[in-house]
């Protein structure tokens, strides 16, 4: 018997989401590493920001394995004419803490971002307030449609608009720092570029911008099918929530061990190089010496080697 497309759609959700968070976990076992193995000072936000996105990343993947337990194996729920249906697409409290766990890990994916535009730009404070006012327009927007979907409103013209508004500034803010961040590297790579011979920092400008691009695309693709009203966004945000993971992952796992790299080449190359010393030089000195005698017009040239 086929199974009708809710619960395929949930399926194919699930089992993206399991492998997402596979990557997430082998990401968090690499950035771990990359932080805490390096000689220079730790920066502690990149490892708080590690350990709360992979939490999120946990605590929502058991409350997807919960529900999608609830909604195959319950006899009450299964015994129902469509019985599955209905529950995979009604909001319960389940649903709710997803939901609000994919507000909390877009939160904190977006801080982490303006923290480090704000960094590269040598702490400019401009820059950081208008981020800021960005996010926090965001997130007002994004909690108050997340109140209306959980409260029954889901589409209704409201919600619609709200949920049109949150993505909007979502975009604007991520391709916004994302674009300046990358610009700013850019620039300090043109500007050692005639000591190094090439970009020091090219590695890290793809990386900010795949990092960007991976996050940017959910969020178009999830906003594309809730204004269309299609019910596979209810199953696709679980999805978006392992990609919010996996991009600051996979941005603190890149850099960390790009930066790694260049400081053990930059180790052996000192090391390797002992010190050298010109090839001594023999000098041969003549010394010519002219007499004039006196009593003659000759004169005598000695030479003393």
């Amino acid at each position: 018997m086929a199974l009708p497309s809710v619960n395929r759609m949930f399926i194919v959700a699930a089992w993206l989401e399991s492998i997402l968070y596979g990557v997430n976990c082998v990401l968090f076992g690499v950035c771990m590493y990359a932080l805490f193995s390096r000689h220079k000072p730790l920066y502690w936000i990149n490892a708080l920001s590690c350990i709360f996105h992979i939490s999120i990343a946990t605590a929502h993947n058991i409350i997807s394995l919960v529900y999608s337990l609830n909604a195959f194996t319950n006899p009450a729920i299964i015994s129902v004419p469509d019985g599955t249906n209905i529950y995979l697409l009604s909001n319960t409290a389940l649903t709710k803490t997803m939901g609000g766990l994919f507000l909390l890990n877009s939160l904190a994916l977006n801080l982490l971002l303006i923290w480090r535009l704000y960094v590269v730009w040598n702490n400019k404070r401009i820059l950081a307030i208008v981020t800021l006012i960005l996010e926090a327009g965001w997130f007002a927007t994004g909690v108050a449609d997340w109140i209306m979907v959980t409260t029954g409103h889901t589409y209704t013209s409201a919600a619609l608009a709200l949920g049109k508004a949150s993505c909007a500034l979502d975009l604007a803010l991520t391709i916004s720092i994302t674009s300046g961040i990358a610009y700013r590297l850019w620039r300090a790579g043109r500007d050692v570029y005639g000591l190094t011979g090439h970009n020091t920092y090219k590695a890290a400008i793809y990386t900010i911008i795949e990092s960007g691009a991976i996050y940017t695309s959910s969020i178009v693709v999830l906003c594309a099918l809730y204004q269309s009203g299609s019910p596979a966004f209810s199953v696709a945000i679980n999805v978006a929530t392992q990609i919010s993971t996996l991009t600051p992952l996979f941005l603190i796992a890149s850099v960390s061990l790009g930066l790694m790299h260049r400081e053990s080449a930059h180790c052996e190359a000192s090391t390797s190089a002992g010190p050298t010393f010109n090839r001594p030089i023999q000098v041969t000195i003549t010394k010519e010496t002219r007499i004039h005698p006196i009593n003659t017009g000759k004169s005598q040239i000695i030479h003393d080697a």
